[in-house]
This record gives C-alpha cells, sequence and structure tokens, in this order.
C-alpha cells in the first residue's frame, strides 16, 4: 500500500505506521475536536472570533467529528495539521472500466473500449459540521506547502490533468447546501483557492455551467515549506446580496505578499451562505494548520454524531459448540478511532443492575488497513439458545457503551431528522436478537441507494435541506418502515445492491468506501433494522463498486493492469464486501471468492441459502474464434449453450448436497437473480429493438440468461417440495409460480432506487417467459403497474419490501408470500395485486411415489439415499419420532431406499420400499 503522503509510489510502511497511529488515537475527545476554549463558541449562541479547529490531536487517519466529508480519504491528521492525503488504495479507478457496459452502453458496440484514460480526481472538500453560515462572517485558514508535485509515476502520462500547472489547489469552500458537495458532485460551493501555477481566486459554483466568471490574479507562487493564508470576509448590509472579498497572504510581517480579489454583489443564497470548509484537487501537498472564524450573528449548531456507526449480527455464522453454547459474528463499524469492541448479551432489554453488570460476550480489536476503516469483527456467545428466547446486545468502544444513535434526537442537526419510521425518537435503543422458532418472519431488502431525493407525503416538495443532508437522506420517503415492527420480523435479508458502491462516486480511498457503506446501511432507520434483527448480507454487483460485475470478466479485471480498470480498487471493493457481508478477517481480493453459504435454524427445521448466481457464471460474451474466422456471427456462443454454467461446478454442486440432503421442512433460497426470463433488457443500451437482445447487457444481468444454468436449477429446486427462490436487483417488487415445478420465485426492491426492469410482452396472469416456461403470475408491484394485468399503479411511490413466512409446523407446513410498500402496516391489503399462502405440499413437482410410514428416533434429522448412498431427500421426524416427508419426486414406486436418522449421537437405518402415490 502506498502512503498516503507520499509523493509517489513509496513503501507502505509508512502507511501503516499512520494506521497504528490511527488505534493509538482512541480515547482522544471527539466532541468537537479541538476548537479553542471560548466560552460564547458554545451551540446556540453568537460569538466573536473562534478557533474552529488547531487540529492538536495525534496522527490518524481520521479527520475528527467537527467534519464531514463524502471524501474523507483526501485527508489525515498529521503533525498536528489537516494534511492532504495524495496517495490512496484504489485512486485511480475509472468511471466504468467493465467491457460489457462499455459495448452496449457508452459506445453502442463500436469498436474495441480504449484502455487508456486518466484518473486525475477531481476536487475534494471537507465541511465543518457545526457551522452553517448566513448572513456576514470571515473565515481565515492557515495553510502550509509540504513538497513539489511530485514526479510522475512509471507509466503515467504527462497530458494527464493532474500533472498540469494549474491543477493542484488548496484553500476554502464556502455557500455548500450540502456537507456531501465534493468531487463533482451537488456543485453549488464556491472555491476560493490558490492554484499551483501561481494563481489564485474565487470561484463560482458550477465552473462555466453556472454562467459567473471567476474572479483570478496572479499570486507568488510557493514553494515547500512556505507559509500562507486564506481569508474571506463577506460584508454588507443588503439582505439578498453581498461582497464578497478573498485574501492570500504569503508569508509574515514585513516580507509578506498579499494578493486581494473582490466581488461586489454576489447573491447570498447562491454565493456565501451555507456549509464552509477545507478543499483541495491535485498533487499539490500542503496541510491546513488552524482554521479560524468570525461567525457575526451565526451561532453554532448542535451536532450529534454515534460513536457506532452499526454492529449487526450474521446470521449465516449461528453455531451451536461443541460444549452447547450458541455464538455468532457480530460485524461492527465505529466513526472513529479505537482499540477494542466489545457486545454483552442479555435475556432483556434492561437487565437488572444495568449494562455494565453484564459480562462481555465477545470481543475484537477495531482495525484500519488497506481494506479496514475503524471494524471489528467480533465472535460472541450467546447466554441462551436463541431458539428458546428473544436476546438483547449493546456495543461498547474502549469499555464505553456507544449503542444509542444520538443523531435521532429532537434538537440534533443531521441526516434523517423527521426522516424516520418505528426507530425510536431518541435513538435510545439496544441491539436485539429475535427468538429464532416458528413461524419464521423474513423482510426481503434491495436495490438500497444513497438518495437526493424524499417523497413528501404533504406534498411540499423536497426538504430544506437546512440539516445538511437533503442530498443524502437514509430513506426515500418519510415515515420508511413506520410499521416494521408489527411484522414481528426476524430476519432482514439485505439482497444485491445493498449499497451501491459507486452510484455517486467511485471512491478513490478505502475511507470514501466506507463512506458510501455506512451511508447507505446505517442511517438512522438502516441501522436501526441491522440492529434489531438477525441479518444476511449478501451485496450485488454495484456493491463491488462496478456495474455488472460478473463472469471471468470481473476475476481477470482484478488481476490485471493492462485492461482499462484499477485492479487495486476492485481488489479493495472485493475485500470489503467479504468482510462485511461474511465476516472474513483477510479475504483475498484477486481469488474468486466463495461466499455461498447455508443458515439452518436452532429447530433445524427451516433453512436459509445464499448463493452467489453472479461470480461464479461463465462470459456474457456471445462471440467465440471470432478472430478464427468465425468472426462473421457474434452470437455463436449463444446463452441457451448447454455448456454454459451460472453457479460454477463447485457451488452447484454445493446447492445440488444442500437440497437433496437438508432435512428442513421449509428452505428459502436467495441470491439467483431472476431465472425466469419476465424482464426486459435494456434496449437503447444494445441499439435493439428486440427486447432480449442476447448482447443487451441488462438482460445479460438476469442469472436466466444463462437459460441452460438457469433450467439446471430449477429442475434441483422443484425436486422436492417447499422451496421458494427470492432475489432482488430489478427493482420490482413480483411473485410468480413455475407450473411445471410448483416453484414459488419472488422479486423485491427498490428500497431506494427507482428503474423498475421493463416487462416481456404477453406479460400477464398466466404467461410464458422468454424461453418458454409457463407461469402463474401472482404480484407485480412496479414503477409502472400495480398488479400482473398491467393496471396503472397508484398510490405511493412503489419502495417495497416482501415479507416472508415459514411455518414448518403440523403435517404440512405454510409458505405466506407478499410484497409490502414501506409504508405500510401488515393490516394493509399486499401490494401487487396478489399474495400467496399456500402449503408444502403444493411445491415442487408432484410426487411418484410414496413412502411407507416411517417410525424411528423422535426429533431426529432424516437422510433417504439409494442402495448404494447417494442422496436423495433430507427430513425431520416428530416428537413421536415419525418421519414427515410423504413421497419422493422422480423415485419410481418399487424402490428400495435407506432411511436414516441421526440425532446426538445416536443413529438408526432401515431399508424400505417406495409405493405408489395414492
Amino acid at each position: 500500500m502506498p502512503d498516503p503522503h507520499s509523493q509517489g509510489d513509496v513503501d507502505r510502511r509508512r502507511f501503516l505506521k499512520l494506521s497504528a497511529a490511527t488505534a493509538a488515537a482512541a480515547g482522544v475527545a471527539a466532541s468537537l475536536d479541538h476548537a479553542a476554549p471560548i466560552a460564547s463558541a458554545a451551540p446556540g449562541a453568537p460569538n466573536a472570533a473562534v478557533v474552529v479547529d488547531d487540529f492538536d490531536r495525534p496522527d490518524t487517519l481520521y479527520h475528527g467529528d467537527g467534519w464531514e466529508s463524502l471524501n474523507p480519504g483526501y485527508w489525515s491528521i498529521v503533525g498536528k495539521a489537516m494534511r492532504r492525503r495524495l496517495v490512496n488504495i484504489g485512486d485511480r479507478a475509472r468511471n466504468t472500466g467493465f467491457p460489457y457496459h462499455y459495448e452496449t452502453h457508452q459506445k453502442g458496440g463500436h469498436g474495441e473500449m480504449p484502455r487508456d484514460y486518466d484518473p486525475s480526481l477531481p476536487h475534494g472538500s471537507i465541511y465543518r459540521r457545526d457551522w452553517r453560515l448566513t448572513g456576514n462572517y470571515s473565515i481565515t485558514a492557515a495553510f502550509t506547502v509540504r513538497s513539489d508535485v511530485p514526479a510522475r509515476r512509471e507509466g503515467d502520462d504527462p497530458k494527464w490533468a493532474m500533472y498540469q500547472p494549474g491543477y493542484g489547489e488548496m484553500g476554502l469552500a464556502i455557500g455548500a447546501r450540502s456537507q456531501f458537495d465534493s468531487y463533482g458532485k451537488i456543485n453549488q460551493a464556491w472555491r476560493v483557492v490558490y492554484s499551483d501555477d501561481g494563481r489564485f481566486g474565487v470561484y463560482p459554483a458550477g465552473g462555466k455551467k453556472s454562467g459567473l466568471k471567476p474572479e483570478v490574479a496572479d499570486a507568488p507562487k510557493l514553494a515547500p515549506g512556505d507559509k500562507a493564508t486564506i481569508t474571506i470576509d463577506v460584508t454588507g448590509g443588503n439582505a439578498q446580496n453581498a461582497d464578497l472579498a478573498a485574501t492570500l497572504t504569503v508569508g509574515e510581517g514585513a516580507t509578506a505578499k498579499t494578493v486581494r480579489v473582490e466581488l461586489k454583489n454576489v447573491k447570498r443564497a447562491q454565493a456565501t451562505d451555507g456549509w464552509f470548509g477545507l478543499t483541495a484537487q491535485g498533487l499539490l501537498d500542503f496541510e491546513c494548520n488552524t482554521l479560524t472564524l468570525d461567525p457575526g450573528a451565526n451561532m453554532r449548531l448542535n451536532v450529534a454524531l454515534n460513536e457506532c456507526h452499526n454492529c449487526y449480527a450474521l446470521g449465516h455464522t449461528l453455531r451451536q459448540n461443541r460444549d452447547g453454547r450458541w455464538t455468532v459474528q457480530f460485524v461492527s463499524m465505529f466513526r472513529n478511532d479505537g482499540r477494542r469492541a466489545e457486545v454483552r448479551i442479555a435475556d432483556a432489554p434492561t437487565p437488572n443492575g444495568g449494562w455494565a453488570s453484564v459480562p462481555v460476550a465477545g470481543a475484537g480489536d477495531i482495525i484500519n488497513n488497506e481494506f479496514r476503516r475503524n471494524t471489528a469483527l467480533i465472535d460472541a456467545v450467546l447466554p441462551a439458545s436463541p431458539a428458546e428466547k428473544t436476546l438483547y446486545y449493546t456495543v461498547w468502544k474502549d469499555g464505553v457503551d456507544v449503542t444509542a444513535d444520538p443523531r435521532l434526537g429532537t434538537d440534533a442537526v443531521g441526516p434523517g431528522t423527521g426522516n424516520v419510521g418505528d426507530v425510536p425518537a431518541d435513538g435510545a435503543y439496544v441491539g436485539r436478537l429475535p427468538q429464532l422458532r416458528a413461524p419464521y418472519k423474513l423482510c426481503g431488502l434491495s436495490c438500497h441507494a444513497i438518495n437526493a431525493n424524499v417523497a413528501d407525503p404533504s406534498g411540499q416538495g423536497r426538504p430544506s435541506g437546512n440539516d445538511g443532508s437533503f442530498y443524502v437522506r437514509d430513506q426515500p420517503t418519510y415515515e420508511a418502515y413506520k410499521h416494521l415492527d408489527a411484522y414481528d420480523f426476524q430476519v432482514m435479508l439485505w439482497e444485491d445492491d445493498v449499497w451501491y458502491m459507486e452510484l455517486v462516486i467511485y471512491p478513490p480511498s478505502t475511507d470514501d468506501a466506507y463512506k458510501i457503506v455506512n451511508t447507505s446501511i446505517s442511517g438512522p432507520t438502516s441501522r436501526w433494522q441491522c440492529m434489531r434483527h438477525w441479518n444476511i448480507v449478501n451485496p450485488g454487483d454495484h456493491d463491488h463498486g462496478m456495474d455488472d460485475v460478473k463472469g471471468p470478466e470481473q476475476l481477470v479485471i482484478r488481476n490485471r493492469g493492462d485492461l482499462g480498470q484499477d485492479p487495486a480498487y476492485m481488489v479493495r471493493n472485493f475485500q470489503i464486501v467479504s468482510h462485511l457481508s461474511r465476516g472474513r478477517v483477510n479475504p483475498s481480493g484477486k481469488d474468486n471468492p466463495k461466499r455461498w453459504c447455508a443458515w439452518k435454524m436452532p429447530d433445524r427445521d427451516f433453512t436459509l441459502a445464499v448463493c452467489d448466481s453472479r461470480l461464479w457464471r461463465t462470459s456474457q460474451d456471445t462471440a467465440i474464434w471470432d478472430d478464427e474466422g468465425w468472426g462473421f456471427d457474434k452470437t455463436i456462443y449463444s446463452r441457451k449453450d448447454p455448456t454454459r454454467a451460472l453457479l460454477g461446478e463447485e457451488q452447484h454442486a454445493w446447492l445440488t448436497q444442500l437440497i437433496r440432503t437438508d432435512s428442513s421442512p421449509l428452505i428459502c433460497l436467495t441470491g439467483v437473480n431472476g431465472m425466469h426470463t419476465i424482464w426486459t433488457g435494456g434496449g437503447k443500451y444494445s441499439n435493439t429493438t428486440d427486447q432480449f437482445a442476447e448482447r443487451d447487457r441488462v438482460a445479460a444481468d438476469y442469472a436466466g440468461w444463462v437459460s441452460a444454468g438457469a433450467d439446471r436449477i430449477i429442475e434441483l429446486l422443484g425436486s422436492r417440495d417447499g422451496v421458494v427462490s427470492v432475489y432482488g436487483d430489478v427493482h420490482n417488487g413480483s411473485i410468480m409460480r413455475n407450473t411445471k415445478h410448483r416453484l414459488y420465485e419472488c422479486s423485491f426492491g427498490p428500497i431506494g432506487r427507482s428503474g423498475g426492469r421493463g416487462v416481456i410482452d404477453g406479460f400477464g396472469p398466466r404467461m410464458k417467459d422468454v424461453d418458454g416456461r409457463e407461469l402463474d403470475m401472482i404480484a407485480l408491484y412496479h414503477a409502472q403497474y400495480g398488479s400482473p394485468t398491467l393496471e396503472k399503479r397508484t398510490g405511493p411511490f412503489y419502495w417495497n419490501f416482501l415479507e416472508m413466512a415459514f411455518d414448518p409446523r403440523g403435517d404440512d407446513p405454510k409458505i405466506g408470500l407478499r410484497v409490502r410498500n414501506m409504508v405500510d402496516p401488515p393490516t394493509l391489503e399486499p401490494r401487487g395485486g396478489g399474495k400467496v399462502d399456500d402449503t408444502a405440499a403444493n411445491t415442487g413437482r408432484p410426487i411418484t411415489c410414496r413412502l411407507p410410514k416411517v417410525t424411528t428416533l423422535k426429533g431426529a434429522d432424516v437422510l433417504i439415499t439409494t442402495m448404494d448412498g447417494a442422496p436423495i431427500r433430507g427430513g425431520r421426524t416428530d416428537a413421536a419420532g415419525v418421519l414427515g416427508v410423504a413421497g419422493l419426486v422422480d423415485v419410481e414406486p418399487g424402490t428400495r431406499v435407506i432411511v436414516t436418522a441421526f440425532v446426538g449421537e445416536a443413529a438408526h437405518a432401515e431399508v424400505v420400499t417406495t409405493t405408489k402415490p395414492a
């Protein structure tokens, strides 16, 4: 890893030293950094001049609690100054480097994708959280230039913008409407900057598009070690307009040189009212030593922050050890530096003696490295079986309880205020692990995203943004999940496009990547959802930092540096995904990850299986040997080619084994995004009117594009009863049933985006998909449509989740499936025009033989095999020892099979003969 403050590719030891310093900085007071202790600087009171930050704190990658930015990786604290960070892992990412995406979207399929590109980064800004300025004020920042523009790295093009004089900048940003105004996003902040070609000026927001000209003057060219101050004075008695003066002072005392530029009569609302902070661009290596504000009539804001971004239990890690104790892994993410994270678990939300008296259930080190920012993995021992009772937990950082979320306080200023649903208004909740006992209730969530808008049921439009977060909202609508607790969900299934790593920016640092992740899943409502339920996190393509991530293309692009994308960026993102979704300590970012897993409930009566239908599939390219005489036809390697694979050999073998051996009466499979081809391709992206063109990148994104692979999975899932497949990704809520295999397949989402996939011609209640499979469409909740009959959707925008209920109790286990709008109570009629209340007996292909009544060990897992040991079907016995499997699929009557029951240390096997079905 290169040093974040180096002039080039120097050794990584200095960065690791800085990471160690980050950990050592734990315990530093973080209320609002180290502002000078001026009495009048108290929140809510007018102020005289105040030192906003003197940066007097240990070296750390973290900028400090008083600051906010979309690009925290541009900055760090070094030598008691805010230092510009010039090199980061992933800082040479391309806006898109995926070849198929380029072919069908950017260039319409014409020509080879250029592999050379300019990775120069746009300006990055960081803002004070506690000052949103209006009226007249004055800001002064003291800077020091640290080094010359670094020499070009080997292979860099000297024509790149970063190497051009004038591209490097240091200075101040004012008038921002959002604290995320950075990296070319929003573009409403004005910049007052010195540039490394010896120029100083004021640059209006929006550049040339604004119609306003910058006011720029020549300035002394700064050399390493030079000190300079930039002062901004906003003056005038007019409420709408102001005079803006900016002064650059180089040096001190009698030898100081001053440059001043002025703009008269600028619009306050456009130029000077808003958040302020530091801004930088290019390779100018500098630091800010102090930041001072004369706020005029402005008052310092009360900024509430949560120390713990999130701490969620990964359900698939739940295990019962040989000693009988249950353990689970928590993934925790923290705002700032620390040494040790702990989880305490009790069987009550307010245990006797308080939470401090509850023993530590598990602990883990808080780590910063190439792919982690203040995260800890905590393996915790539960005080009881999760099947017996609901458990509660608190999160502790270096001995302090950091469970609560102060951002929800009524006087707080921060994202999410007034935008939460069922979350406690004061944020004073503890973590909860709901009892895992039938009926099992799951909530399917997909296509979350950072939101620029919020649906306002009052009709008054988007929020004013006075909390600085209108560009980035926790939820897309007010009162999202207002009634979530009424559903009694135990599990949140976060499936595909969980945090959209690259939707706003291609994050050029690990810090920026975690900013995107936490903004998406650690906002006030999402955090509450995570920490009040068990979780399965199964990210999709966007979560890895690039659209259409799948097939061998994603593997090779992580292992070669000459394919038009930064492999370090992709490697880092793959590591982040494996770390946050699977709890991996040191995952490889170059190997293809094996993330498939199965979570069997403690009573062993329900299984949630998680697959990956992206990373192990064959290439989406349909051309083969096109340079050896077959180039006349680009579709020879058709999507229907029987040699194509969807899950890869190892994962498909695993899933086959699971379906044929798992004893649970009910199984929910997730991660196979759209086996049935009912959604159209992108059309315009592939320059075709074909609704499902083979070389259309959107069509190729569905699992069903791999026709033979989807057929094999459908055939497998229909080989027993009680299996349901659910998925996200397509931005539509739907429930369908394959009539031949009697297999339910459901989609859900979006929960923050829109852009639902189009429906194919002939879509309706009884239909065939593109590949001729006969379907019953039970529900469709779409941006345009409200039912399978394609009636126009009415009511609130279609942000939705899937309500799932699996009840394995009784002779015929029950399945319930409903599409819900995120603002709906469970008493409301489900969305999409239909719902499912069915039993396991009506799922899977009809049995071809019956089993005689088998009575064996009580409460045992059972495996039914052929006489030579090949697995056919798993099952369970009840409290009387009676096997709950009535018959088998694709097995002839008169077949002898072995029935083996096992529980604890006991086992019993017998041979039985199948009979004709009734």
